[in-house]
C-alpha cells in the first residue's frame, strides 16, 4: 500500500496541475477569440483524441511493463508543458498551440489511467483494492475542487505564466513519484512481450479485452450503469447553470452559482473521503445500485424543483453516490479480469465512459432547447400536464431533460440489479502474482467493470 500512496500522491499534484491549467487555458482561449465555438472546441480536444486513443493505449499497455507505460507518458506530458510555457514567456503563445497540447495530453492520458488502473491490481492487496479506488477518487475530487480557486488567485498574482510554471512542476513531481515508485508486475509476461510472432495479433487482442469488458452479463450492466451514469453527469452540469440563473434574481445569480458549485464539490468530497476511510463493502453491486439511484433521484428533483437551494441538495446528494459508483465498480472489474488483460479491458471501458461524458455534453442543449423546449413551453402539448410539475417558468425544456436524465439513471440501475459478476479466485500470495492470463484467454466469462 506504501507505494500505492506515493503513486497516488503523484497522480493528485498531476491532476491538480491539469485543472489549475485546464481552467486558466480555457479562459484565455475565450479572452483571446471571444468564441464559445473555439472555447468548446478546446473542451472536445480534452475527450476525443484520447477516446480514439484508447484501443491501442490498451494493447500496449498489456504487451510492455506498466511502470514503463506510465513513465513514457508522464514525460511526454511534461515535454509538452514544458513547450507550452517557454512559448508563452516568449509571447508566442496561440490558440492552435493550446489546442495541439491539449491532444497530446488527451493521448498521454489514455495511457496513464488505464496502465495505473491495472497496476493497483499487483499494487495492493484484494481487500485494499476497494479502498485504493476510493483514494484515486478523492485525488481527484480535491483537483476538481481546488483546481478553478487556485487557478484564479495564479491569474491574479502572476498571470498565465505562473499557471504554466505550476503545470510543468506537478508534472514533474507526477514523474518523479513514478521513478522512485518500484511496484511488481503482472507475472508470465513472456506471453506478452516475447518476439511479435509468439503474440496473438492486434485486433485479437482488442477482440479478447471486448470480450472480457462484456462477457458476463453483470458486466454489461455494470458498463451500461456506469457509462449513463457518466452521460447524466455531463447533462446536470450543462443544464445547471442554465437553471440556475434563470431561476434568480440578477444580483443572487453570483452567490448561487457559487452555492450549487461548493455543494456538488463538497458532496463529491465527503463520498471520497468516507469510501477511503471505511472498509470496502463485500457485496458491492447492491451498493452500486443504490448510490446510482440516489444519484438518478437527484437530478429528478432538480427538474422538479429548479431553486438555488433545491439545486444545491440535489448536486450534493448527486456527487454524494459518485464516489461509491466508482470505488465499487473498479474493485469488481479488478476482480473479475486477470491482471495481464487489465490494460485492454480498461482503455475499452475508459473510451465507453469517456463517450457517455462527450454525449451528454454534445446533446445537452439540444435536447433541452429542440426537443424538450417545444414539449413542456407555451402552446406544447405537455404544457398544461407535465409543464405545470416543473415549477418553473423559464427553462422549462431544460428542466424536462433533467427529469428525463433521472429517471433513465435510477431504472438502468435497477433494471439490472439480479445481475451477479463472476470473480477470479484470489492468488495465493494475497493479490501480488495474479492468475495466469491463460486462464482468462480461454474463458470468455472473466470480465471487469466500469469506473468513470
Amino acid at each position: 500500500m506504501t507505494t500505492f500512496l506515493l503513486v497516488c500522491a503523484g497522480r493528485l499534484i498531476t491532476a491538480l496541475g491539469s485543472s489549475i491549467s485546464g481552467f486558466a487555458l480555457g479562459l484565455w482561449i475565450y479572452q483571446q477569440t471571444g468564441s464559445v465555438t473555439q472555447f468548446a472546441t478546446g473542451l472536445l480536444l480534452g475527450f476525443a483524441p484520447g477516446m480514439l486513443a484508447a484501443p491501442a493505449a490498451g494493447v500496449l499497455v498489456d504487451r510492455h511493463r506498466r511502470r514503463t507505460v506510465l513513465l513514457c507518458a508522464d514525460t511526454a506530458a511534461l515535454l509538452a508543458a514544458v513547450a507550452m510555457a517557454l512559448s508563452q514567456s516568449t509571447g508566442h503563445l496561440a490558440v492552435w498551440q493550446v489546442y495541439a497540447v491539449t491532444v497530446l495530453e488527451s493521448c498521454c492520458a489514455a495511457f496513464q489511467w488505464p496502465a495505473l488502473a491495472a497496476a493497483v491490481t499487483v499494487m495492493v492487496r484484494p481487500e485494499q483494492r476497494g479502498r485504493a479506488g476510493a483514494m484515486t477518487q478523492t485525488a481527484l475530487a480535491v483537483a476538481q475542487l481546488l483546481g478553478p480557486m487556485l487557478a484564479a488567485t495564479l491569474l491574479g498574482v502572476g498571470g498565465l505564466r505562473a499557471v504554466l510554471i505550476i503545470d510543468v512542476i506537478s508534472f514533474a513531481l507526477g514523474l518523479l513519484t513514478v521513478v522512485l515508485a518500484r511496484f511488481p508486475e503482472p507475472g508470465d509476461r513472456e506471453a506478452n512481450s516475447g518476439p511479435p510472432a509468439q503474440r496473438p495479433g492486434w485486433r485479437a487482442e482488442l477482440a479478447e479485452g471486448r470480450r472480457l469488458l462484456t462477457g458476463q452479463p453483470g458486466l454489461r450492466h455494470l458498463l451500461r450503469v456506469v457509462t449513463v451514469f457518466n452521460a447524466a453527469e455531463a447533462t446536470a452540469t450543462a443544464l445547471l447553470l442554465p437553471l440556475v440563473l434563470s431561476s434568480t434574481p440578477p444580483s443572487e445569480q453570483n452567490a448561487a452559482v457559487a452555492l450549487v458549485s461548493t455543494c456538488g464539490g463538497l458532496g463529491l468530497a465527503v463520498s471520497s473521503v468516507a469510501m477511503s476511510l471505511c472498509r470496502p463493502p463485500r457485496r458491492p453491486m447492491p451498493w452500486i445500485t443504490s448510490a446510482t439511484v440516489l444519484s438518478g433521484g437527484a437530478v429528478l428533483l432538480a427538474g422538479l424543483h429548479p431553486r438555488p437551494v433545491l439545486l444545491a441538495g440535489a448536486a450534493f446528494m448527486f456527487f454524494l453516490g459518485l464516489p461509491v459508483v466508482t470505488s465499487c465498480a473498479q474493485v469488481l472489474w479488478q476482480s473479475a479480469v486477470a491482471a495481464e488483460a487489465q490494460g485492454r479491458v480498461f482503455a475499452l471501458r475508459r473510451m465507453f465512459t469517456q463517450g457517455g461524458t462527450m454525449l451528454g455534453f454534445l446533446l445537452a442543449g439540444p435536447l433541452a432547447s429542440r426537443v424538450c423546449e417545444p414539449l413542456v413551453g407555451a402552446g406544447g402539448p405537455l404544457a398544461s400536464t407535465v409543464g405545470r410539475l416543473l415549477g418553473t417558468a423559464r427553462d422549462r425544456g431544460s428542466a424536462l431533460l433533467l427529469c428525463c436524465t433521472g429517471l433513465t439513471l435510477a431504472l438502468i440501475a435497477l433494471l439490472g440489479r439480479r445481475h451477479t459478476i463472476a470473480v477470479l479466485s484470489p492468488p495465493a500470495d494475497e493479490g501480488t502474482t495474479p492468475v495466469p492470463a491463460a486462464a482468462t484467454r480461454s474463458t470468455p466469462t472473466s470480465p471487469p467493470t466500469a469506473a468513470p
